[in-house]
């Protein structure tokens, strides 16, 4: 409960009128007549509105007594966030040579009328590398791929011929696989395989829809990695024509004795029965090349080597940015500040105020929302001396920023395959587009959330001791986390276990809730993200404790369930309802009992399924229920009685089946 405001006059409107109504009989008493149509009580209620409009005025100074107070205690409104999404550039044709894109590439969305185009910047400098194939494997015997054979097949007789083999073993079994070694890093890249083959000699499938899994090897994760397929020409390697996939992020590894970076394409069982290869397709010739890459863009423009202006040598001094608000800052975003009119700029560092500087610390501020520069002001102190709080730069000298970014704010989290505009030109590029869904772009803090803010920062007083002062403070570093979760491991029954001062740390990102299964990598924590909520911890933490930022233990849980319907209901409305249901109640960010995302370490029961589905319209009742839980291999395993989560672990919707009868 909020303290009590004291309202320094509670006087109305009428309480005026009415007051200077009965001072009329002392100070005028030939003034007799008081209705509303005398002009003169007319003059009373204007001058009685405008005494209102002063004691509205002087009632919040309450109000601006606090805001000055966390602007005293440092607390400042959070910039806004932007919102990031792969873009994928594509070639008009495959190059000898590798094509460089650079860092700030823009692509926006196409301008419609009353709506503005939307610009996103490239993160990083990309290049596309030609696709050199250098090995080609095929592998029909299971189990651990480090002591399985292989079958080498050599390059040189590629479309010889003649020339013939089978991509998978006969008979084509699960898990059989055709690999493919490049010498040159693919990650993410758009590769195209030409295949040659022969017709209709991988019978038995559906063409529409191969049972097959095209997959990279990922050395950070230790795996392989799903890539995706954008073209399948070939019918399943039944004719000849173009495969197209999408890859994620590859690493060197040896397989068959040789070393490069694998792509592979591995049989699965075919979800519809009868559908399997019976015959492997025999292939004659496969030729590699790179369409495009796949690279991350921000919701940001980005303004280079922008002149902010001429120094007049007073301390203090407050010049503007061109463009707000202004990004978070990166490595080498700060102002230049020459030291004489014949030397190159220096570089000046970015605090949060000036308390701790001194006169020669070349020190500057910059709010984010206004873009507003300040430099350190210069005090006189008790002693009669004058004390700068931060260097000063030179009268005369041409201040400028070396580079910043400007954006942000929810108006870049748009839809996919709407980024189709290329604004700088590069050669061979014939189209750009996102995939995916942007994420993550938030609209900066306003006052009013950032006086709820204030008696949490409070609260921690500098310091962070307990587990719910870790979590505050991480919420509190970076408005991209969502949730947060401290866990100081126990030592076990004998004694043995981490060693004291071990504090972990579960993150939970925010992610743009969508009525579907949030895709995973939305829920990885970024390194930039875990090292800004790691700098902003060590302000707090103390010098004994050993923190350790990690992701909770996702479990995705999918539930398959048959519905019986009223007969006057409609069937589709129900199925989409409760798939909606499912998806908002088996979630990380907004799930649970309580809708404030799944509670960690919370196990699933199949009657919080029948709970989720309790009271919705048009439901008879539920005839079956399934729930499963989906294995790190892709593969579901059902699951009967509850589902157990660890206690660093959370729930996390995978597909659902929702069946109307």
């Amino acid at each position: 409960m909020s303290l009590p405001t004291r309202v320094l006059d509670d006087r109305t409107f009428q309480d005026i009128v009415d007051e200077a109504k009965k001072r009329i009989a002392a100070s005028c008493p030939e003034w007799t007549d008081h209705n509303v149509s005398d002009p003169g009580v007319t003059l009373v209620e204007l001058f009685a509105w405008m005494t209102e409009m002063v004691l509205y005025r002087l009632n919040q100074v309450p109000e601006k007594n606090y805001i000055k107070l966390m602007d005293l205690l440092g607390i400042h409104l959070r910039e806004a966030e932007p919102a990031r999404v792969g873009v994928t550039s594509y070639l008009t044709a495959p190059q000898s040579n590798a094509l460089s894109i650079r860092e700030g590439t823009e692509v926006a969305t196409v301008r419609a009328e009353g709506r503005p185009s939307i610009a996103f910047s490239a993160d990083d400098d990309l290049t596309i590398n030609p696709a050199d194939l250098t090995s080609l494997l095929t592998q029909s015997s299971r189990g651990d791929e480090d002591r399985a054979r292989f079958r080498v097949h050599n390059l040189k007789q590629l479309g010889a011929t003649g020339f013939r083999f089978q991509a998978f073993g006969e008979p084509p079994k699960p898990d059989d696989a055709l690999y493919f070694g490049f010498a040159q890093d693919l990650s993410h890249h758009v590769l195209g395989l030409e295949v040659s083959c022969e017709t209709a000699t991988g019978m038995g499938i559906d063409t529409t829809n191969p049972p097959w899994a095209w997959e990279g090897w990922a050395g950070d994760e230790q795996r392989w990695i799903p890539a995706v397929v954008e073209l399948d020409a070939t019918g399943g390697m039944n004719q000849p024509g173009m495969i197209r996939l999408r890859l994620p992020q590859l690493a060197v590894r040896e397989l068959g004795e040789r070393e490069g970076f694998w792509v592979r394409c591995r049989l699965i069982e075919s979800e519809a029965r009868g559908t399997n290869y019976e015959r492997s397709p025999v292939l004659m010739n496969a030729a590699a090349g790179s369409w495009g890459i796949t690279g991350w863009a921000t919701h940001a423009s980005f303004v280079r080597g922008e002149r902010i202006g001429r120094s007049d040598g007073s301390p203090g001094q407050v010049f503007k940015l061109e463009h707000a608000p202004v990004l978070r800052r990166r490595q080498g975003e700060a102002i230049e500040v020459p030291t004489d009119r014949d030397q190159a700029g220096e570089e000046w560092t970015e605090v949060d105020d000036f308390a701790e500087s001194s006169g020669s610390d070349r020190h500057f501020t910059l709010d984010s929302i206004t873009g507003e520069i300040r430099f350190g002001p210069a005090l006189r102190q008790p002693d009669g001396s004058v004390r700068s709080y931060g260097a000063i730069p030179l009268r005369g000298a041409e201040l400028s920023f070396s580079a910043y970014r400007h954006g942000g704010g929810v108006v870049g989290n748009i839809l996919r395959d709407t980024l189709t505009v290329l604004k700088t030109s590069i050669p061979y590029i014939e189209r750009v587009t996102n995939h995916e869904n942007a994420t993550g772009g938030l609209d900066a803090e306003t006052i009013e959330l950032a006086q709820l803010r204030a008696p949490q920062t409070l609260r921690t007083r500098g310091r962070a001791v307990t587990s719910a002062d870790y979590e505050l403070l991480a919420r509190m570093a970076d408005p991209r986390v969502h949730r947060a979760r401290c866990l100081q491991p126990r030592p076990d029954a004998a004694g043995e276990g981490p060693t004291a001062g071990q504090v972990y740390l579960l993150l939970v990102p925010y992610v743009q809730v969508m009525e579907a299964a949030i895709p995973r990598e939305q829920l990885v924590i970024s390194d930039e993200l875990r090292r800004s909520v790691a700098a902003a911890l060590d302000q707090y933490r103390l010098l004994t404790v050993r923190l350790n930022i990690q992701e909770p233990e996702y479990t995705l849980a999918g539930v398959e369930i048959t519905i019986s319907a009223a007969a006057e209901a409609d069937r589709d409305r129900v199925r989409k309802e409760a798939d909606k249901r499912l998806y908002r109640f088996l979630n990380p960010i907004e799930g649970g009992p309580d809708g404030g995302g799944w509670p960690f370490g919370r196990d699933l029961f199949p009657s919080d399924i029948y709970a989720c589905l309790a009271g919705l319209s048009g439901v008879e009742f539920i005839e079956e229920m399934k729930l499963f839980q989906v294995l790190a291999d892709g593969k579901r395993k059902e699951v009967t009685g509850r589902l157990p989560i660890l206690e660093h672990g959370l729930i996390a919707s995978s597909q659902h089946k929702v069946i109307v009868n």
